[in-house]
C-alpha cells in the first residue's frame, strides 16, 4: 500500500466519524428543540418541545400537547389561581383532587411529597392516575390508563399548578420531556 492510499484511508475513516458525529449532533438539537413562551400579565416564561401545539383558555394560562403521538396526547398545562395569604398549597391540593374527581373517571392519587423547583420554590408533587374514555360515544375506543403528575406552588398571592399528564405505558418515557420544562420554567 502506498502513502498516498494510506493516507486516503486515514481521512476517510476520520470523515466518517466527523460526519457521524454531526449527523447525531443534529438528530439531537432537532428531537430537544424547543420554542420560548412568555406571558406577561401572568409572568410566566417557560420553553416547551418545538413540534408540541400551544393552547390557552381562560382555565388556564397555556397548554402544550404532542399531537404526533397516536392515542392519548401527552400533555403540559401551566394554570394560575388567585389565593389569600392564609391558603396552604395543600388547600390548593385538596381542591384539585375535588375537582378532579368529579370529572375524570378512576381518579386516584398514588402519592404525594414535597418538591422543590430549581427556583427553590417549595412545592408539593402529587402523582395520580385516571382512566380517559373517548367522549364521543359514537367512537369506538379502548379506554387509555393515564398518569399524571401536578406540582403545585404558592408564589406572590398565585397558586401555580403545572400538570403533566401521559398516557401510563408512555409516562416513563415522557417524564424527561416534563423535567427539562421545569428547569426552564420561571414565574
Amino acid at each position: 500500500m502506498s502513502q498516498t492510499q494510506r493516507w486516503a484511508h486515514y481521512l476517510t475513516l476520520l470523515f466518517s466519524v466527523l460526519a457521524l458525529f454531526v449527523g447525531i449532533n443534529l438528530r439531537d438539537s432537532t428531537l430537544n428543540a424547543t420554542v420560548a413562551y412568555v406571558n406577561v400579565q401572568a409572568g410566566i416564561s417557560a420553553s416547551y418541545p418545538r413540534n408540541w401545539l400551544l393552547d390557552q383558555a381562560p382555565d388556564y394560562v397555556f397548554r402544550v400537547r404532542d399531537m404526533t403521538q397516536p392515542g392519548f396526547k401527552t400533555t403540559i398545562q401551566v394554570a394560575v389561581r388567585p389565593v389569600s395569604e392564609d391558603t396552604s398549597v395543600r388547600n390548593v391540593l385538596d381542591a384539585l383532587a375535588l375537582n378532579r374527581a368529579q370529572t375524570l373517571d378512576g381518579y386516584n392519587i398514588i402519592g404525594v411529597e414535597p418538591y422543590v423547583l430549581p427556583d427553590e420554590t417549595r412545592a408539593i408533587r402529587v402523582l395520580s392516575t385516571y382512566v380517559d374514555t373517548e367522549a364521543n360515544p359514537f367512537l369506538q375506543g379502548v379506554p387509555v390508563s393515564v398518569e399524571a403528575i401536578d406540582v403545585v406552588a404558592i408564589k406572590g398571592g398565585q397558586a401555580i399548578i403545572i400538570t403533566f399528564i401521559s398516557d401510563a405505558q408512555l409516562f416513563d418515557i415522557n417524564l424527561p420531556i416534563f423535567e427539562q420544562f421545569l428547569l426552564d420554567l420561571e414565574f
